[in-house]
This record gives structure tokens, sequence and C-alpha cells, in this order.
């Protein structure tokens, strides 16, 4: 028996009406992805000049565009990129700090010595926080830090498994480029070492140097040559 004109037409628009819904998902699904995408690159290139301040990660984190399960994963993939980047400026604020740079000059031997004792109390501070923030830094660098963050969102297989492709290059960076955040920050470490061997060679040899100027004089050429072995070394690190 043939089917009648009418429930024909019902049946397909039925199956018509299903496909729809189907297209509907699968453009939802495409158009979600593309929002976070989009959002995470302007977040990159936000950063990528390494000019960032909190206050633009915090605007850039805290907006989110995409809508339900996927805005689980764009929240997550937002509060790591939040907390890396903070770790980020706290590292960045340190190394940039002036007195750093001012602790082997004439002025900090002759405003500090020859007791010395906030260029000790801020080398051993600095170090301490340099050693922290390093580990801080790269265990934001570890896998299952990095999964920590959509674990504590979803549950959801398909949400993970797209977090994880969004942070793909993240979770998959090369063991050597962690290397390279380590050995750089190793590397101010020793450097403030070095300059607490000269803080405490002048304070060990207190009176037998002056400052004149721009320059600290010795009163014996070993002194000379052992203060310029310091120099040495700080230029090889």
């Amino acid at each position: 028996m043939k089917k009648g004109l009418i429930i024909g037409i019902i049946i397909a628009v039925i199956v018509l009406a299903v496909a729809g819904v189907g297209g509907y998902f699968v453009f939802n699904d495409v158009m979600q992805k593309n929002k976070i995408m989009e959002t995470f690159s302007e977040l990159e290139q936000v950063t990528k000049s390494g000019n960032f301040d909190q206050e633009t990660i915090n605007e850039k984190t805290s907006n989110i565009v995409s809508t339900g399960k996927y805005a689980n994963v764009e929240k997550a993939g937002k509060n790591y990129a939040r907390d890396l980047f903070s770790t980020a400026i706290e590292l960045k604020t340190m190394l940039e700090d002036e007195k750093m740079a001012q602790l082997l000059t004439a002025s900090n031997y002759q405003n500090d010595g020859p007791e010395f004792a906030e260029s000790k109390k801020y080398i051993t501070e600095t170090k301490q926080k340099l050693e922290d923030g390093k580990a801080k830094m790269l265990s934001f660098l570890e896998e299952g830090k990095i999964n920590s963050y959509i674990e504590a969102e979803t549950s959801d297989e398909y949400c993970k498994e797209l977090y994880r492709q969004l942070l793909a290059e993240d979770i998959n960076m090369p063991e050597s480029e962690k290397k390279q955040v380590e050995t750089s920050i190793d590397k101010v470490v020793s450097m403030l070492g070095i300059a607490e061997e000269v803080i405490n060679f002048l304070i060990e040899n207190n009176g037998k140097w002056e400052v004149e100027g721009e320059q600290i004089l010795f009163n014996s050429n070993a002194l000379v040559v052992k203060y310029n072995s310091f120099l040495t070394r700080l230029r090889m690190v």
C-alpha cells in the first residue's frame, strides 16, 4: 500500500526538522569553539610582546564569551592563563627591580657599607623569592597542573578533551623550553650569589677600601685582583 500524500509530507517535514536540529547542534558546536579560539587568540596577542600587566590579564580572563558546557572549558583555560601570567608578572617584577642592578655600585657601597645590612637582607630575600617563583612557574608547565583547571570545572570528557586541544602547546611543551625557564632564573640567582660574595668580601676587608666618586679603591693590589675576579665571574654567568 502506498503512503498517503499527507503522511509522506509529514514524514519528510519531520526528517528535515531532525536534520535541522542536528545541523543546529553541529553549527553551535563550531560557533562555540570559534568563540573560545578567538578570545584566546586575543589574549595571546596581548601577552606575546611581553608588555602586559595584571589589570590587562584580569580583564581578558574574566570575560566569558561562550555558553553552556563550553563556558566551563573557556573558564578553565582562562583561570589557568590568569594564574600562569600572574606568576610570570611576579617574576618579571623581581627581575626588573633596579635595586638588584645597584648592589655592586659605588653609591651602594657608600650608602650601605661597611656593614651592608640592607644589601645582605635584600639578596637573601630576593634569592628565595626567585627560587619560589621558579618552582611555581615550572609547576604551571606540568600536564597535571594544567589539567587540574578543567577537572575543577567539569567531569565531562568531551569538555576535557576540548580543553586539552586548546592548551595542547602548553601541555606538550618540550622539556628544553621548560629547562630554559629554569636556567634563566638560575642565572640570576647565581649572579646574586656572587654579589653576596662581593658584599661579604667588602665586610671582611672593612677599612681596606674606600669610595671615591664612582670608584672603589683598595689599599693593596691583592685586594684589587680579588675584587676584579668577582666581576669576571659575574660576566661569565
